[in-house]
């Protein structure tokens, strides 16, 4: 069931919608739920379908409002309402923007390939951003951080908050900026008969360009991201000892270790029942393992 919220965009000639709305489905919004759960450490594969059941039944192509508030003390609204921004917010760069591949960030610098010197590196304290990602083809290297939020002064707090954990990291590689897309997004939710009314989603993304970067290490960001996806979607799932392979392979340094560990990882993935997990097909030519 399709969905709208009140739409804002910074820079406004790069929104990808035309107007003041854009709707997103609510079942597109749990399946990025799904997946944003699923590739978080501890959590157990999982189904649901919860939202319809919290929004106003007003029915096709109306706002996303919720019947009730979320929660009544101030530590629950904040919570759910930072699970559920999450949740529309992948589900918004999913199908605005193309993104498919996305890998969390932690609190600590990732390598994202050590051989080549990729690597996620820190700017500033606080919390890093929620996710660096790209599209299927291995192109557009965005870092995204979501906010939620019930501020009955709309989402501007939420998504300045939100821009400045986006400016926390750089992508480099053997020192030097890669160019990449910042994105911050905030949904303001609404609520039936009472307030706040209405749900907002603000956007702010421009392009950070970058330092230039030498023609055979560019694609080394976008393996590393891929392979940390992968790791991150199928651990949960029980395969932990390819997860842990593909996230070796992003650790190595020398050509001899890199190729044993990819034997290795190559050699888990022959070995995996059908039918519990697939073998990855090629994204351009390219498989998480495979150079």
């Amino acid at each position: 069931m399709t969905r709208t919220f009140l739409h804002s965009f910074d820079p406004p000639s790069a929104s990808p919608v035309t107007g003041t709305t854009v709707d997103l489905d609510v079942a597109d919004i749990e399946d990025a739920g799904i997946r944003k759960v699923l590739q978080t450490p501890g959590a157990a594969y999982g189904a649901w379908s919860i939202l319809d059941a919290l929004l106003a039944p007003t029915g096709v192509g109306t706002p996303f409002i919720f019947k009730q508030p979320l929660g009544h003390a101030r530590e629950v609204k904040v919570a759910l309402s930072g699970l559920f921004g999450r949740f529309v917010a992948r589900a918004y760069l999913e199908r605005y923007f193309g993104l498919s591949i996305f890998a969390h960030l932690g609190n600590n610098v990732i390598d994202l390939d050590r051989r080549k010197q990729a690597r996620i590196k820190r700017l500033a304290r606080g919390d890093l951003p929620d996710w660096i990602a790209c599209k299927s083809d291995l192109t557009s290297l965005t870092i995204a951080e979501a906010k939620g939020c019930h501020d009955p002064g709309g989402p501007a707090k939420a998504l300045a908050r939100a821009w400045t954990q986006a400016g926390r990291i750089d992508v480099t590689v053997k020192g030097r900026r890669v160019t990449v897309k910042r994105i911050a997004v905030a949904a303001r939710w609404g609520v039936a008969n009472s307030n706040p009314a209405d749900a907002y989603l603000s956007v702010r993304d421009p392009v950070d360009e970058g330092d230039p970067i030498d023609q055979q290490d560019r694609d080394a960001p976008f393996i590393g991201l891929l392979r940390l996806h992968v790791a991150n979607m199928i651990d949960p799932l029980g395969h932990a000892e390819l997860a842990q392979a593909l996230r070796t392979l992003t650790r190595q340094t020398f050509p001899r270790p890199l190729r044993d560990a990819a034997a290795r990882a190559r050699a888990v993935l022959d070995n995996a029942p059908i039918g519990q997990v697939a073998k990855p097909e090629a994204i351009e030519d390219r498989s998480p393992i495979d150079r």
